[in-house]
């Protein structure tokens, strides 16, 4: 499995998308801060809007996903004029709740959602930006920053994820959710490609060099990983390495805990193997030590979390 694949498993991400607006008049809309592992996102189906952020603002227009990695609160403008605000309509269509704003200019046309991630998110995605923009038209000549062919394939998927919400039919609900899910996988590689991140693990597999390093680690993170053999994966020095992973927020043994905790709890949560099971298929030989370090990572030991996790699914 390649190491972006291997990523979304760990984040294990299911999509939603909760609102189609048209809105032509003056209007705006605050989302206040999501619970931890929510990701809103906005996706600007036509016109222009402006989005702010604490003190920073920013203009986007038709074909712009806006994602917000910490679900940090934020506020979408219409870029329409006018000062007084019309009425605004509310209507469940089956699928997702319409939202309509009368007015003379062209209306603004946006789908908003939320991936809701696994444990694993607040770990991996914690040296993102509070909020990515991810453009999906490209250049022009058919070249865009993020590849031709992804950022077709993000149409794409935006165009069926519209259809959908605007004429529903029979299993139109789970379509959107299926397809908002591979619209999160699609935006992440889209990322990677336009090396618009950083820090962190998305910027790692950015970089050609740095991304075989991930790739090893996630292919088999019970390997007793060192600097040196991370180096040699990489062809490149010891200081080269170490140099290149502190320039994006990490060192490389803080990512082989990483991946090596996030499998643990996936087998933690699947409820099949002793605690020493899972602590050899991570790659530490005494459970002590990696109860210790389990701790350190999620707050609680491997037992407790895995008790946690067997009422959640029992719904005690």
């Amino acid at each position: 499995m390649d190491s972006l694949s291997e990523l979304v498993r760990l984040l294990a991400p299911a999509g939603t998308v909760d609102l189609h607006c048209r809105v032509a008049g003056a209007w705006s809309a605050h989302n206040e801060q999501a619970p931890p592992g929510h990701v809103p996102y906005h996706v600007i189906l036509d016109g222009q809007a402006s989005v702010q952020v604490g003190k920073e603002t920013l203009q986007v227009g038709m074909g712009d996903v806006l994602l917000f990695p910490h679900g940090a609160a934020h506020t979408l403008h219409g870029m329409q004029g006018g000062r007084r605000r019309a009425a605004e309509s509310r209507q469940f269509n089956g699928v997702v709740t319409e939202v309509s704003v009368p007015g003379a200019a062209a209306p603004l046309d946006i789908l908003c959602g939320t991936f809701v991630l696994g444990s694993a998110s607040k770990v991996l995605l914690s040296a993102l930006p509070e909020m990515l923009c991810v453009g999906t038209r490209g250049n022009g000549d058919g070249e865009g920053e993020g590849g031709a062919d992804d950022l077709a394939w993000l149409r794409g998927l935006i165009g069926m994820m519209h259809a959908e919400a605007e004429r529903p039919g029979p299993g139109s609900a789970a379509i959107i959710a299926d397809l908002s899910t591979a619209l999160f996988t699609v935006l992440l590689r889209t990322l990677i490609a336009q090396g618009g991140v950083s820090q962190g693990v998305i910027a790692l597999m950015a970089d050609p060099r740095m991304a075989r390093a991930v790739d090893a680690v996630v292919r088999a993170p019970e390997k007793p990983w060192t600097l040196d053999s991370l180096a040699q994966v990489c062809n490149v020095s010891r200081a080269t390495l170490a140099r290149r992973f502190s320039q994006l927020g990490m060192t490389p043994l803080e990512l082989v805990t990483t991946l090596r905790m996030e499998r643990a709890a996936r087998l933690l949560r699947q409820d099949g193997l002793s605690a020493a099971a899972v602590a050899e298929q991570c790659g530490y030989a005494s459970q002590a030590a990696f109860g210790r370090v389990f701790a350190q990572q999620f707050g609680i030991g491997p037992g407790a979390y895995r008790r946690q996790h067997r009422a959640l699914r029992h719904g005690a």
